[in-house]
């Protein structure tokens, strides 16, 4: 045991000499222009800027004062955006009204900051692949208790698309419900509507590894996904609610079909967030010539589905 004790207290001695610092010096780069842009149609161009900043510096980015944003299409001028107030002291450049971005036509945004190279980038809405419309049954509701007075409702869904393109097959979805709030249930006496609540799902294994939360909010589909060129998602939709003043009245589905820009942007930003300490991350992915960051565009319908018996 003397023995033994003593190996064991050199393998770990020798295990501790092996560990060593290691300094990495990240080249320094000089700050660029950041624009982000997502867009649809029937919506605004809605283009946020700011300054790139060091890879360590945990402060708010530099929003630049004077800058100078237009749209092109084939070349021709199309828009200079104005700048608009956003949420606290934020802002961002908008599209006139007239100027509202349509499918199959690609458009080119221009950034220029007085002291930076100019920014440019270009995209379009691709075409829609859209799902097939169903209807919720009565005899496909689950309803279990979960606890603390609330119950469950599962509500197995099957997102299947109409078709499925060749080449590019870039999705995402959203699932949100509504919820009716009673002061009484019998009679009914309706007290208000909690509108468009994010509604969470469950899946098999194979499905949930295939998928992407991102700040949207929507859930990427990994382009894997489709590989044996299935055609549907399989998902089980859960609501909670509280059976004595609460019942679920709509689930909404939306369902986007995306630019690879769009697409490649917001897989790579997933895998920075969920990569392991000691693996290399992937580099985000940036379609913006002469600065950073991503402007795209994606297609988007919403089906507006009844829960019945509720």
């Amino acid at each position: 045991m003397k023995r033994h004790s003593c190996l064991f207290v050199l393998a770990t001695l020798l295990a501790c000499g092996c560990a060593r610092e290691v300094v990495i010096d990240l080249p320094e780069e000089e700050p660029k222009v950041v624009a982000i842009c997502h867009f649809t149609e029937g919506e605004h161009f809605k283009v946020n800027i700011s300054l790139s900043q060091e890879v360590n510096d945990g402060s708010d980015p530099e929003f630049p004062g004077e800058v100078d944003v237009t749209l092109s299409v084939n070349g021709q001028f199309y828009d200079a955006l104005y700048r608009e107030m956003g949420v606290g002291n934020t802002y961002y450049w908008k599209s006139h009204k007239a100027k509202i971005p349509r499918e199959g036509i690609r458009y080119n945004l221009d950034v220029r900051v007085p002291g930076y190279p100019v920014a440019e980038a270009g995209s379009s809405i691709p075409r829609h692949y859209g799902i097939r419309p169903f209807q919720i049954l009565t005899s496909d509701l689950q309803v279990s208790e979960i606890g603390n007075g609330m119950n469950e409702l599962r509500i197995p869904i099957e997102l299947k698309l109409d078709e499925l393109p060749d080449h590019g097959r870039y999705f995402a979805f959203f699932l949100n419900h509504d919820m009716q709030v009673y002061e009484s249930l019998s009679p009914p006496v309706t007290d208000y509507t909690k509108e468009q609540v994010p509604t969470n799902f469950l899946s098999d294994g194979r499905t949930i590894s295939l998928l992407h939360n991102i700040p949207e909010p929507v859930v990427l589909v990994n382009e894997n996904y489709w590989d044996d060129n299935r055609k549907s998602l399989f998902l089980t939709a859960r609501i909670p609610y509280d059976p004595d003043t609460e019942r679920p009245k709509k689930l909404y589905i939306s369902w986007r079909t995306l630019s690879e820009e769009f697409y490649r942007y917001h897989l790579s930003l997933s895998r920075q967030g969920g990569n392991l300490p000691l693996s290399d991350p992937d580099a985000v992915f940036n379609n913006v010539e002469g600065g950073l960051g991503n402007f795209s565009g994606y297609s988007i319908a919403i089906d507006t589905i009844a829960i019945p018996g509720f």
